[in-house]
């Protein structure tokens, strides 16, 4: 694991980034973020690598190790990846399977993945029992560097994009640069121009 670098925001060590951090994530989440249930969202193309496996593995058996006689429960939810999904049915399909799945407002969620993630995720994570925490892991450039960070959430309507949704931070943003090995090319390219006109 590399060195980790944090960034300060609102008062708090929120954004931290290093290269291949899964242990990292883990510790700062059960020691800075307890909960009886955590809830991994992501999406179906990043589920294809390692990255979700990897990290729902390690908190799987760090939450044994802490609490042997009554772990944390760690649930995972996968949605068709794209914008298509960033809307009113895919939210609230969230949100029935997760209180069919007994969550409360003591529950996590960590989202996994793009910009359509986070966006979406956040906005649950803000209205699921008028609000609950939740972690983003940003898996595309465009989301490390934009996104993930200010608090904002929300989904598409038909008469636009991201025209409904609320204003929530997440607890920690993890900034994993190791997912920018599979990002294609052109998804690259858009979060360097996103990088360079911030900067301008």
């Amino acid at each position: 694991m590399s060195e980790i670098t944090k960034v300060r925001i609102l008062g708090s060590d929120s954004i931290h980034i290093g290269y291949g951090i899964e242990d990292h994530i883990v510790k700062e989440v059960l020691e800075f973020i307890p909960s009886s249930t955590y809830v991994l969202i992501s999406d179906t193309n990043i589920a294809k690598f390692d990255h979700v496996e990897k990290l729902e593995s390690k908190l799987q058996a760090a939450c044994k190790a802490k609490n042997p006689e009554n772990p944390a429960r760690l649930l995972k939810y996968l949605i068709a990846p794209g914008e298509a999904s960033k809307n009113r049915v895919t939210k609230a399909e969230i949100e029935d399977w997760m209180l069919s799945q007994g969550c409360t407002r003591d529950t996590v969620i960590l989202a996994i993945g793009g910009g359509v993630i986070g966006d979406m995720i956040g906005y649950v994570a803000a209205t699921f029992m008028r609000g609950i925490r939740f972690v983003q892991i940003p898996t595309s450039l465009l989301s490390m560097v934009d996104s993930s960070i200010g608090g904002k959430t929300g989904i598409d309507t038909p008469m636009g994009k991201n025209l409904v949704g609320a204003f929530w931070q997440s607890k920690r943003i993890f900034i994993d640069i190791r997912f920018l090995e599979t990002l294609p090319e052109r998804e690259f390219i858009n979060g360097m121009a996103e990088v360079i006109k911030v900067s301008l």
